[in-house]
């Protein structure tokens, strides 16, 4: 299976969302999220319990996003209007298609960038680039103006069961980036995934992140393991 064949799933399912808030001692945010497939709606599943106001973007059907995003009870608009609404704008698309998503999405004004791509050759069989940058780094060149902070999720798969826990214990996963605030921010959301949250450094150190989370992808989908693995940072 391709990594565009997993994302094309995506289309064809709907999710029923609690309606049942989760009391945190956080306020809710605004969130745009940039990707309306797999990690998009797995990310809408797991933080709209929470409190948070959503915008699902960027499908090559409008009619088929704003139908999508009604029954998961979040709004829809396009690209530059999910960064509009937005505190915290997600990028949640296919290695091969940032540049088109990040042109839509236009101007983001210091606003933060939760950068959750990985830089996936189609047949998984590698990163496209890695070691010398990373995707992290490309997208705070292309999108310039916005306070990147690379998070790579857990699996959507895990998100999207009834369980997104490994062996009642939720994956480790970093973040990266520059501005400590926003990086706190990404955190924070993260953690409501659920996920246990490292901070990694600056974004320099998505050169370190991306690779490793290939791995997992690497043990899931090319050693047959599936999806209900993930890592665990243990101190």
């Amino acid at each position: 299976m391709t990594i565009r064949e997993i994302f094309r799933i995506a289309d064809h399912w709907h999710f029923a969302i609690s309606t049942t808030t989760i009391e945190t001692g956080d306020p809710p945010m605004r969130i745009g999220i940039i990707g309306a497939g797999n990690i998009g709606t797995a990310l809408v599943k797991r933080l709209a319990p929470h409190g948070h106001e959503l915008m699902l973007s960027f499908h090559r059907d409008r009619a088929a996003l704003s139908e999508l995003a009604s029954s998961l009870g979040v709004a829809s608009g396009t690209p530059a209007e999910a960064v509009e609404f937005a505190e915290v704008v997600v990028l949640a698309v296919p290695w091969g298609v940032v540049p088109d998503a990040l042109k839509e999405a236009g101007r983001f004004d210091g606003k933060i960038l939760w950068d959750c791509t990985n830089a996936l050759k189609s047949d998984m069989s590698g990163l496209e680039v890695g070691t010398t940058t990373s995707a992290g780094e490309l997208v705070a060149q292309w999108a310039s103006d916005a306070r990147v902070v690379k998070g790579v999720p857990p699996f959507a798969q895990l998100l999207h069961s009834d369980d997104p826990t490994i062996g009642g214990q939720p994956p480790s996963v970093f973040v990266a980036g520059a501005d400590a605030q926003a990086k706190a921010a990404v955190a924070q959301l993260m953690s409501e995934l659920p996920a246990t949250v490292t901070d990694a450094g600056p974004l320099e150190a998505s050169r370190f992140i991306e690779p490793a989370m290939m791995l997992v992808v690497h043990m899931a989908y090319r050693q047959g393991h599936g999806p209900r693995i993930a890592m665990q940072l243990m101190r």
